[in-house]
């Protein structure tokens, strides 16, 4: 049952155990530090929202009964007692979630999250350090800023040569001409 929860929870973002609390995918966009000249690799991390009245929706209960191939009401009779298996192995010590972390019961008899893997520890995808790379020397475009975009320089970069370049002048009216004394001269044969 956990195998069929947990990839729920990857296709769609977000899965809910009755009487537990609800799972949320939370997407951490990649940024700029233009201080440091770093850009954060973009991350995806677990999060928990504890809610004893979270219920799962219809959406589930429909994928769950296609992959178990039962009936609906078969089906949420088996993810009620999965929901409340992992209720009590919470409150009884902690329940473990392959893939995500534990659950467990903390002093205030609330159930808490600990995450499996520790993004900020070893993050999967590394940061990348611009001073070392040529982009470094390259004007960086303020996009944020809510004014007019600025350019940033770095400090000591030479300035680089501005390369123009000129499109091709048409000559399109050559070639009309062409055609017209091409078309006068048929026309006068033609006729003479």
């Amino acid at each position: 049952m956990y195998d069929i929860f947990y990839k729920y929870l990857l296709l769609n973002h977000k899965a809910s155990v009755p009487g537990v609390g609800s799972f949320v995918i939370e997407d951490i966009p990649a940024k700029m530090d233009y201080v440091t000249q770093t850009i954060t690799a973009p991350k995806q991390e677990f999060r928990f929202e504890n809610q004893s009245t979270a219920n799962a929706d219809k959406t589930f209960f429909f994928y769950l009964s296609k992959e178990l191939k039962v009936n609906e009401v078969e089906a949420i009779n088996k993810f009620n007692e999965f929901a409340q298996t992992v209720k009590e192995g919470a409150l009884n010590g902690g329940a473990i979630l392959p893939g995500l972390g534990t659950l467990k019961r903390s002093y205030d008899e609330a159930i808490y999250f600990v995450p499996e893997y520790n993004y900020s520890k070893q993050p999967l995808l590394n940061n990348i350090h611009l001073q070392h790379s040529v982009v470094a020397e390259a004007n960086l475009v303020d996009l944020y800023d809510p004014g007019d975009s600025r350019i940033l320089k770095q400090e000591g970069a030479p300035e680089e040569e501005k390369i123009t370049t000129r499109e091709k002048e048409d000559y399109w009216w050559v070639y009309a001409i062409v055609l017209a004394i091409l078309g006068l001269g048929a026309l006068l044969y033609y006729y003479i």
